[in-house]
């Protein structure tokens, strides 16, 4: 635990990456979200829930598009999935500074020009790497739900407070599943930074050797930094309801977008803060090309 806090420091050396990272977000959730608005707008122009999406949040006019306004569903989808993957792309140039960053440990003074070219050198093998994990999602989800139906099945007789259990404990495996995958996502992703020439073969094999014995102590870095960024969202989520519901209109509906601004800068930090753990661990077992170089002694 300790070792986890002391790392919060390296969090603060970076403050400008964090900043940079938290503003890259936002812009690729604007530009993913404002067609969204303004196809809802455009398709419910005529309606009677024209405008309550923007002035009250009405859940009707959900309702609506979807009854009456189903035309409208397909842009909305191809729309947020053009700016899915256009987001996906960049972070993958993204990513090849950020994990160059901190399996390399040069964090009291990151270099920007390294970071950028780490980013074009390795862009390639993340993307490899984000598909890969794309098709490792679209197995482990299926084979998740069916562990969790069977867990189901078993507790059919339940009632009352064991269902709830029950579905909490559902709930955690899944998340264990999805959060394990992350993790050896980001192991892989740690070796493509420690070994730059090697194939995608290699890499995962590397990051599976780091993944493997260390799952237990890497999950326990990820609850411990994730903690902080949830309790803030809870409290983001308490707000603006309280924001919308008891100020309203347009007001209400600008204090929850600032409060929102700080849970996505809160969560941008925990990434941050979670890789400078994780590059910390792999860099203490495999250095890659960051091996220190050793001070040759001549004795006269």
């Amino acid at each position: 635990m300790g070792a986890i806090l002391t790392q919060f420091r390296h969090l603060l050396n970076i403050k400008s990456l964090w900043l940079y990272l938290y503003i890259f977000k936002t812009i690729m959730a604007f530009l993913v979200t404002l067609p969204l608005f303004i196809t809802v707008d455009s398709a419910l122009s005529t309606s009677l829930f024209g405008k309550s999406l923007i002035e009250s949040w009405d859940v009707s006019v959900f309702t609506e598009l979807i009854a009456l306004k189903s035309d409208a569903i397909a842009p909305i989808i191809i729309s947020i999935f053009i700016g899915l993957i256009i987001y996906t792309i960049l972070m993958q140039f993204a990513n090849g500074g950020l994990y160059y960053l901190v399996v390399s440990r040069k964090l009291a003074d990151p270099g920007w020009k390294d970071l950028f070219a780490e980013g074009g050198v390795n862009f390639f093998i993340h993307m490899k790497i984000t598909l890969i994990m794309l098709i490792v999602y679209a197995l482990l989800i299926p084979a998740g739900m069916f562990f969790v139906n069977l867990l189901g099945l078993i507790g059919g007789q339940m009632s009352g407070t064991s269902v709830l259990w029950l579905m909490l404990l559902k709930f955690l495996i899944m998340m264990f599943i999805l959060t394990a995958a992350s993790i050896f996502s980001d192991s892989a992703r740690a070796a493509s930074a420690a070994y730059p020439g090697k194939n995608l073969r290699e890499i995962l094999r590397h990051g599976a050797d780091f993944f493997k014995p260390r799952l237990g102590r890497l999950f326990l870095y990820y609850i411990v930094t994730y903690l902080p960024f949830f309790i803030i969202w809870l409290l983001v989520e308490w707000l603006a309801l309280k924001a919308t519901g008891g100020i309203g209109g347009m007001v209400g509906i600008i204090i929850e977008f600032l409060l929102f601004q700080l849970a996505a800068a809160s969560r941008s930090g925990q990434k941050l803060w979670y890789l400078i753990v994780l590059g910390k661990e792999f860099h203490s077992v495999n250095p890659g090309r960051f091996v220190p170089e050793q001070t040759e002694l001549s004795f006269d």
